[in-house]
């Protein structure tokens, strides 16, 4: 598996990368308001520069998927996993956390506490639910997520 730095050229394209996977996830599970507003936010030019200038880095899991983390004090934070369809079930998951946990540390995310199949994606490789959090985005969007961990 290739697990390389996305190329300038490439963060032009994310956001249509991106677009029919998060309505694919989160089709029936947030209002379509708060899908582009959540895709407006990380992935559109100027949210990619936000969360790049944070830190955050962005990579490409072969030509199937996108993976955004930071290194944090205390752990790896695992922002976003994202995977085509035609990627799923041939164990890249495995891949990433494996390639994560080579920092050191523990890795954490947030999952959409409605969102099975990344839930059970993340129990079968050993992450734990710690808490869960609300998160206000305003305009009446709330964000019902799980933090998970895997030490």
């Amino acid at each position: 598996m290739q697990f390389l730095p996305f190329k300038n050229e490439d963060y032009d394209t994310m956001y249509e990368f991106m677009r029919p996977l998060w309505l694919e996830t989160y089709g029936k599970i947030l209002p379509k308001e708060q899908i582009f507003f959540l895709l407006d936010k990380y992935f559109s030019k100027d949210g990619i520069a936000h969360y790049r200038a944070l830190g955050y880095q962005y990579r490409k899991i072969d030509d199937c998927g996108v993976c955004v983390f930071v290194e944090r004090e205390t752990d790896v934070y695992l922002d976003k996993l994202y995977l085509l369809p035609s990627a799923r079930g041939k164990g890249y998951p495995q891949k990433v956390f494996a390639i994560l946990q080579e920092i050191g540390k523990p890795i954490t995310l947030n999952v959409n506490e409605a969102n099975a199949r990344a839930l059970a994606c993340y129990k079968k490789n050993g992450f734990e639910i710690v808490r869960q959090e609300l998160i206000d985005l305003g305009n009446g969007m709330i964000n019902r997520d799980f933090i998970l961990q895997k030490r």
